[in-house]
């Protein structure tokens, strides 16, 4: 499976069989993709085997074009319109992939409010949106309008980590750096990729690019996490590297799902079931972590941000007043936290406390 490409349509094969559907449901779909196309305008594309399995067109409204949506959406600020979404399912988390990628787009263009219109019968899309966040508004012609408002103050969070995604509530939460391996943390975090690094080792990584990530570790201090917990990860030194001051970097910024120990899973099929969607291992190396039991430990966690820019070891030091004496596990104050988030760049409007 290859990651997301930004094309221009115009460079991408519309008498693909993909976009049938697409023709059936819309009238006038080819004439509306050839205007896109000859406007020089782009989309998402996701292909497996050279076959299209993912197409995702964005738009920016500002003012929103409320041509017959009922009732009519708030003209006071710009929308994100999901144009044309379509997955086609064969048991992977493309959709989960493509959402994030409406939210890395939105949140990049400092805008908050997305919507999409979808016919009723689109049941398994329509869940998907909904589970994060989306709600359903009112009505476009015959199709169901849904709005998803990324929460940027405290009176509009719902109180779940999905719903509020990709907002991070900080209130009540403990706050860490959690240290990753090179090899491990670009396949887990591929938003975060550092420019010394090879692309290459992103091939064939759904797991890449999904909100969701399940990391086991056997980590001290781990075992304390909980529920809403907020995890900057911390990409350790590369062996190879010279100067560990700028392979050692903050890169993300993640929330705790939940934490479990090896114990809870009653056998391997259990374990493997639940880490396998989000983690970057084969089915044979989860099965004998659980043999061996060496890494006890199972963080799931949603992939919330990638630092626009890097924190280097040097800063983190400054930040931190100090060399941790380990830097895998590392608590932060409430200062310290919010210090490395300014540093790397990050859009403080979605971190509400």
């Amino acid at each position: 499976m290859s990651n997301i490409e930004e094309k221009y349509i115009k460079d991408i094969d519309i008498s693909n069989p993909f976009f049938d559907s697409l023709r059936s449901d819309y009238d006038g779909f080819d004439a509306w993709i050839e205007r896109k196309a000859l406007s020089g305008e782009k989309a998402y594309v996701l292909f497996d085997d050279n076959r299209i399995v993912a197409f995702l067109y964005l738009k920016v409204e500002n003012p929103v074009d409320n041509t017959n949506i009922d009732p009519r959406l708030d003209t006071g600020h710009p929308w994100l319109k999901i144009g044309t979404m379509k997955i086609e399912a064969h048991g992977t988390k493309l959709g989960e992939r493509l959402i994030k990628r409406v939210f890395d787009f939105a949140v990049s263009k400092n805008i908050y409010d997305v919507y999409v219109t979808s016919f009723a019968k689109q049941t398994p899309l329509i869940a998907l949106l909904k589970r994060y966040g989306f709600v359903e508004y009112g009505k476009k012609n015959e199709e169901i309008v849904l709005i998803k408002n990324i929460p940027t103050r405290r009176q509009d969070i719902r109180g779940d980590i999905l719903l509020d995604y990709p907002a991070v509530i900080t209130t009540n939460a403990n706050k860490y750096i959690l240290g990753i391996w090179p090899e491990y943390h670009t396949r887990m975090f591929s938003d975060s990729i550092l420019k010394t690094e090879n692309y290459d080792i992103l091939r064939d990584m759904s797991e890449s690019n999904s909100i969701h990530k399940v990391y086991i570790t056997k980590i001290y201090g781990a075992e304390q996490l909980r529920r809403g917990d907020c995890l900057i990860i911390y990409r350790t030194k590369d062996d190879s590297a010279s100067n560990a001051n700028y392979s050692s970097v903050a890169t993300s910024l993640c929330v705790v799902e939940e934490y479990r120990d090896l114990s809870s899973f009653g056998n391997v099929n259990e374990f493997v079931e639940y880490c396998k969607p989000h983690n970057i291992f084969t089915n044979s190396e989860l099965e004998r972590f659980f043999e061996k039991k060496t890494y006890p430990k199972v963080i799931k966690m949603t992939y919330n941000v990638s630092f626009k820019k890097r924190v280097i070891l040097g800063v983190l030091r400054e930040i931190l007043g100090g060399e941790p004496s380990y830097w895998g596990f590392v608590r932060l104050t409430d200062s310290g936290f919010s210090n490395i988030l300014r540093e790397g760049s990050v859009d403080d409007r979605i971190i509400i406390d």
